[in-house]
């Protein structure tokens, strides 16, 4: 758990997804196997605030564990590391 207790971790998993595309004319991807059947792909970053609050993981974050702030990180950029403090602070400091 990396340090952490069993109670800090929450889980949560995604549903079935959303239907895939298969080109840029946003034709709807169907199963090699079965042309009957759409194929689906995770719902994306955007699906993480529904998730947290279908889950009552932000209010499980304020009520028992105090929690002030939540940082996400959904970004293949590493140099947005940089930023997360800063957006953090000023946050903080503008209310």
């Amino acid at each position: 758990n990396f340090g952490m207790d069993d109670d800090q971790i929450t889980i949560v998993q995604q549903g079935q997804g959303v239907p895939a595309l298969s080109d840029n004319n946003a034709a709807i991807a169907l199963d090699p196997s079965d042309p009957c059947k759409i194929l689906a792909k995770p719902h994306g970053h955007g699906d993480v605030h529904a998730l947290l609050h279908s889950h009552g993981v932000a209010k499980k974050w304020l009520s028992k564990q105090g929690m002030q702030y939540a940082v996400f990180f959904q970004d293949t950029n590493g140099l947005a590391f940089h930023c997360l403090p800063l957006a953090l602070g000023v946050s903080d400091e503008l209310g």
